[in-house]
């Protein structure tokens, strides 16, 4: 138990540390200790978290007087860390992290930016920098595109995402773009006393002044980043609607695996969105794909800037054209120091990519990775080890720099204001990061590296996320040590998790008593999970219970799901109560059943309003909901209005629903197929096509196509491949599906390979398979590894299912061991189980037991439900939570 010491208390966080530990010690509930100080609960939460900021004086002063503390000491605290807090601010406002013109910036204050630096070389007897970077070498059409954007941040706020793999240039595209074009305007670059906070604290603090471009680099560790990244998208989503406050640029890189994490959309169906801000933000942004490297034609037009720099020439001479800039960057230099390191510093970085890529934060500790390392060295490799201090060599070999490069590790040096880590923190070095990421997808690290994790993880976070990743290969035991690691440290997401893992073995009571902790701690939503369990386990007195104990601590989904039961049962009256309740608070849910069910009364006046306020409330679909409100009341020109404002804010099946609407109406699907062209909804042409075809009408809804396909829509243009091959034209459909393919889009030859299968052209299907994945479609390596396993070449099936689950999802291993379960191989069925198991697929597991209890083992397979699996791939014995 900590000290309650307010004379100690120096900054905001310590307040907030002190004020929670006075709340956690008198065993308070947000409700209780409200109404003993006169507060709501609302505040008293927000103070306890700290989300609040600091607290006024008089809300501090009632906080603690009515938890029997003299609020003369604390009063003085806050007064310390009012002084503390804008004395930070004036450091951000005074260029603390390069606040600066972007004009009066030079190549060393790109490095600060985390610009890769390049290579040196030898040039004759000595080795040459001539310049910090080496001349730019831009890409006509990408450095254009990207230059022009970025000089219309001066119109209108606006924020840019380039997309590319690590080491492709994209952020000296940026670099050079913004000193092109935003000489005159300051940059910042949040960093500190954590990226995703630093983002927020600026933005609600209204520290940015206009003309600022905001450098997010690697923009995933601001918005990946759990509730921290949601605040941070949700903050910029507001900072960039509010004219006032602009222009502005945000201008952000990402790996585009980390781009469709954060922008897949899980479905109406899901409960759980955790990039559902995210996401929208980077709907409204601009993203543009960063090549992978030049063309020859390209390199020929840039021979003059070639020659004049003794690195371009080093990397022209020495690397393909898609690699240059790899080449330039250090990148081949450094998976060979990875590939010809000694057993012990690989283990160390094997230790410390498998921590990055099972979602542990940038900055890993020292005794994390020295902990771990160990378990990735089999027992000869030890013995045969003789350095004490092995370690150490290691960390040294791993961290030094070679031809004025980083090492594979480099080691973090926390800057001033950092706060003070308590051990030495490392940094994987990016292109290894990502590399890793395909190369050892299908690995499950051993059991030293969990407990490791478990032990010395950073940050809460870090423990949550590595405890998903547990999870998702069946590691059942390590998922729980890494929550109640977690749920230590404070994280409430953690005390949910172990709330759910209570409930499913049975243990109510322990359930209910770590979700109230969860709610205490500010996320009611365990509760409402909790009542859901209930609620689908047939307990509606006990869900409902649960319900009411979340929509008291503020959840107002959980006065939705109440009306929700409410209505099935026919309680209207008291649905519709719940539902304007929820709608209070800010439901958009319950604002469109609302609207329902006023419509469905005929009140169609009240419904508009709700569906609106709906909508403005960030809910588009409402506005779908309307449009067709207003269509069955025969007002279809507001109704097409509608449905053009609803595709417009973000929701492009209402498109689908007006084309599907009109498609009928050859006259009216005329008249809108015009209006779409005109206003290049491609969306729309596209669907009207699809209707046209559904009709019979295979003429019309080629040309709509077509005028799709040339505004570059991709669906449109994989429909016209399959039309072409139905009619009989090989060639030309063969001809635009390789037009696709030049764009990156190989799903059109999939498509087509598939036709020619099914037609019995196997080996037509199989040119067109390859040609598929050549343009970047792993799908089609998983049709190859069908095919190959039909033919029986189960070695050459099992090769590419390993290509594809690299470049796809383990689902890939999972189809196949259901091929080889089918034909009776259960031995090699189970071992491709596991191996889907060990890349991630939780799926798989179930498939397991499933074989388990269908040869009989009964005990086995509830063991294997219940407990998972060692990190050796055994079926874990009984343990407790």
């Amino acid at each position: 138990m900590s000290v309650i010491a307010p004379a100690r208390i120096q900054t905001r966080q310590q307040l907030t540390e002190q004020l929670a530990e006075l709340f956690h010690q008198g065993g308070w509930s947000h409700h209780r200790l409200a109404e003993a100080a006169g507060l709501s609960s609302a505040t008293v939460l927000g103070t306890v978290n700290g989300t609040t900021g600091i607290p006024r004086a008089g809300t501090l002063q009632a906080f603690v007087t009515a938890c029997g503390q003299d609020p003369a000491p604390w009063l003085a605290a806050r007064g310390r860390a009012v002084k503390a807090e804008r004395a930070q601010a004036a450091t951000v406002k005074a260029g603390r992290l390069l606040d600066r013109v972007i004009g009066e910036l030079n190549d060393s204050d790109a490095l600060r930016l985390e610009i890769h630096q390049a290579i040196t070389v030898r040039d004759g007897a000595a080795v040459r920098s001539p310049s910090v970077l080496p001349p730019y070498m831009p890409r006509p059409g990408f450095d254009d595109r990207l230059r022009r954007e970025v000089a219309a941040a001066g119109e209108s706020s606006r924020m840019i995402v380039v997309v590319g793999d690590s080491s492709t240039g994209k952020t000296r595209a940026c670099w050079e773009a913004i000193r092109a074009e935003l000489a005159t305007w300051r940059i910042w670059h949040p960093l500190t006393p954590d990226r995703p906070i630093a983002v927020t604290e600026a933005l609600r603090g209204d520290l940015i002044a206009p003309r600022t471009v905001i450098w997010l680099n690697e923009a995933q560790f601001y918005l990946d980043a759990g509730v921290e990244g949601e605040q941070v998208a949700a903050a910029l989503q507001e900072f960039l609607a509010t004219p006032t406050r602009g222009p502005v640029l945000v201008l952000a890189s990402m790996w585009p695996d980390f781009q469709n994490v954060l922008t897949k959309d899980p479905g109406a169906s899901a409960r759980d969105d955790p990039h559902r801000a995210a996401r929208a933000l980077l709907d409204q942004a601009l993203t543009l794909t960063a090549p992978r490297g030049f063309t020859s034609e390209q390199l020929v037009h840039l021979s003059d800037v070639i020659a004049g720099d003794p690195r371009l020439r080093a990397a022209t001479g020495s690397a393909a054209p898609s690699r240059i800039i790899q080449f330039l960057a250090g990148a081949p230099q450094l998976l060979l120091r990875y590939q010809q390191a000694d057993p012990a510093a690989q283990a160390v970085l094997w230790a410390a990519m498998d921590a990055r890529r099972l979602g542990h934060g940038l900055y890993l500790p020292e005794p994390l990775l020295q902990a771990a390392a160990c378990g990735y060295l089999d027992s000869d490799t030890w013995d045969q080890i003789t350095d004490s201090d092995w370690f150490t060599t290691a960390l040294d070999t791993l961290t030094a720099p070679h031809r004025q490069l980083p090492g594979p590790l480099l080691r973090h040096r926390p800057r001033p204001e950092d706060p003070s880590a308590t051990s030495p923190l490392y940094r994987l070095a990016d292109y290894l990061d990502q590399h890793a990421r395909t190369e050892r997808r299908l690995l499950c690290p051993p059991t030293a590296f969990w407990t490791a994790a478990a032990q010395h993880a950073r940050t809460p976070r870090d423990l949550t996320q590595l405890a998903l990743a547990a999870h998702q290969r069946g590691r059942y035991r390590h998922k729980a040590l890494l929550y109640r690691q977690a749920a230590d440290a404070g994280d409430p997401t953690a005390l949910q998790e172990l709330a759910q893992m209570r409930e499913k073995t049975g243990d109510r009571k322990g359930a209910e008593r770590l979700a109230h902790r969860a709610a205490d701690a500010g996320d009611a939503t365990a509760l409402l999970v909790l009542a859901r369990m209930r609620e689908e386990a047939w307990d509606r007195k006990g869900a409902e219970r649960l319900y009411r104990q979340a929509a008291d601590a503020g959840n107002s989904v959980a006065l939705q799901e109440l009306a929700g039961m409410r209505r099935r049962t026919g309680d209207w009256e008291e649905a519709e109560r719940l539902y304007r309740q929820a709608a209070d608070a800010g439901n958009t849910i319950a604002m469109r059943a609302l609207a329902g069910m006023r419509k469905r009364a005929g009140d169609l006046e009240e419904a508009d309003r709700l569906y609106r306020q709906a909508a403005d409330a960030g809910a588009s679909v409402a506005l779908q909901e309307l449009a067709g409100m207003w269509e069955e009341a025969g007002d279809l020109e507001e109704a097409e209005r509608l449905y053009r404002q609803a595709a417009h804010a973000g929701n492009p099946t209402a498109l689908w629903e007006l084309a599907q609407n009109r498609a009928r109406d050859q006259e009216g699907a005329e008249q809108l197929a015009h209006r779409a062209a005109d206003a290049g909804e491609t969306e729309t042409l596209w669907a009207l096509g699809a209707m046209r075809q559904g009709f019979g009408d295979r003429e019309g809804a080629e040309r709509l196509y077509r005028q799709a396909a040339d505004a570059g829509n991709a669906r449109a243009l994989r429909m016209l491949v399959g039309m072409r091959e139905e009619a009989g034209n090989r060639e030309e459909a063969e001809r635009l599906a390789h037009r696709a393919a030049d764009a990156r889009d190989g799903q059109p030859l999939r498509v087509l390979a598939g036709m020619r299968e099914e037609a019995g052209d196997r080996k037509g299907a199989e040119r067109l398979y390859r040609q598929a994945a050549d343009a970047g479609d792993a799908h089609a390596l998983k049709a190859l590894a069908r095919m190959r396993e039909e033919t029986g070449d189960r070695e050459g099936a099992e090769r590419l299912a390993h290509r594809a689950a690299d470049a796809v999802t383990p689902i890939v291993l999972q189809d196949l061991a259901g091929m080889r379960e089918e034909a009776g191989d259960r031995k090699g069925a189970e071992r491709l189980y596991r191996q889907a198991a060990d890349a991630g697929n939780g799926a798989a597991l179930q498939d397991l037991a499933r074989m388990r209890e269908e040869a009989g083992d009964q005990e086995g397979a509830d063991r294997l439900r219940r407990f998972g699996l060692t990190p050796e791939g055994e079926v874990e014995v009984a343990w407790k939570l």
